[in-house]
């Protein structure tokens, strides 16, 4: 009869871990930040600058809007690689997702760069997140 009991309250308390747990996403609840952790971008050479796109999501929707900062970190004494124009980013109310435009100059690109962009969020509860972009020329392996 224990073992029975046991065994009862062991599948309970799984299925209550199943049950809580969302399918739909892997970043807890509070989670605002950059789509992913790394990325690749490939450029052209000859031109003079070039933009691009970076996600910043949101784990739940809100009722009201969520505001992040996105800062590039920069090599002191050396031109920067990328800007940022608009830093401030809304993920507006009811909604899971933003784009961050980010304006890379490949003439000051050597054969391979790496940009380091931080997300910021208001909201104290959210931690900060960190994007690599790998940036290398077009048709070059």
């Amino acid at each position: 009869m224990k073992t029975t009991a046991k065994l009862m309250a062991g599948a309970w308390m799984l299925l209550a871990v199943l049950a809580s747990c969302d399918k739909n996403s892997n970043y807890p609840k509070e989670y605002v930040g950059f789509e992913k952790r790394s990325i690749e971008y490939a450029f052209s050479p000859e031109k003079n600058t070039e933009e691009f796109d970076v996600k910043i999501i949101a784990a739940d929707k809100s009722e009201k809007d969520r505001e992040v900062t996105v800062e590039g970190v920069t090599t002191p004494g050396k031109k920067p690689v990328f800007s940022i124009d608009n830093k401030k980013v809304v993920i507006p109310a009811k909604k899971k997702s933003a784009k961050v435009r980010v304006k890379i100059y490949p003439e000051r690109i050597g054969k391979q760069t790496t940009l380091r962009l931080v997300c910021t969020p208001k909201d104290k509860k959210a931690q900060n997140t960190q994007l690599l972009v790998k940036l290398k020329p077009k048709g070059k392996r």
